[in-house]
């Protein structure tokens, strides 16, 4: 039998009516010994509050993931990149994704030798290490190269500076194209959500009927 309390007070199974004490005023019902399932109610209740508290952390975090993504994607002076080279390793591997910000931004300075730069060569993007700067003209390098890069690069060139990494993301995006990683992260977990979704109002329907 399970017995709804409100505060101190609970209603009765036989009679419906708000009560106090172990004994129903209204039709003498005994509730000595259903007393035990005040304790399960709170057990389950703790339990969906610990379920609630985890399910606001994860969408928070997931809010705010989006909410940085949405930034850098509309921001002109903030980009992503994906690396498809070794010539930064081991500081940057193949398949990271590379987050650069404008030059004297609020999260990076000026140009200077040890930045990393991610600068225009002809159609394509290249992200390496300034090794010294002479006026408007860069030297730069990769790591895993032992000489220089061999072109000029300027200023002008540069279209951000490195902020941070996302480790091996570039793989999971790769994968994500795939059939198999496009049933997997997206339609599979889209299935299971619909499943949920329409099985709560079921059974919520059914319960009301």
């Amino acid at each position: 039998m399970e017995l709804y309390w409100f505060g101190d007070s609970m209603m009765c199974p036989n009679c419906e009516q708000i009560i106090q004490g172990t004994d129903c005023q209204w039709c003498h019902y005994s509730l000595t010994a259903s007393r035990p399932s005040r304790v399960k109610v709170a057990e389950r209740t703790n339990g969906n509050s610990w379920v609630n508290i985890l399910t606001w952390i994860a969408s928070i975090v997931l809010a705010i993931i989006i909410g940085a993504f949405a930034f850098i994607h509309f921001s002109p002076d903030y980009d992503i990149y994906l690396v498809r080279s070794e010539s930064m390793k081991p500081a940057i591997n193949m398949g990271d994704m590379v987050i650069t910000g404008p030059i004297n931004g609020p999260f990076n300075g000026e140009v200077k030798p040890g930045a990393i730069v991610t600068y225009e060569r002809g159609k394509g993007l290249v992200t390496h290490r300034v090794v010294s700067v002479d006026g408007n003209a860069l030297v730069t390098k990769g790591e895993a190269l032992e000489e220089a890069d061999p072109w000029p690069v300027t200023l002008s060139d540069v279209r951000g500076i490195y902020l941070l990494k996302l480790p091996y993301v570039g793989y999971a995006l790769n994968f994500i194209r795939t059939k198999l990683g496009w049933f997997l992260t997206i339609i599979l977990p889209a299935t299971l959500l619909v499943a949920f979704l329409v099985k709560g109002i079921v059974k919520e329907a059914l319960g009301k009927a």
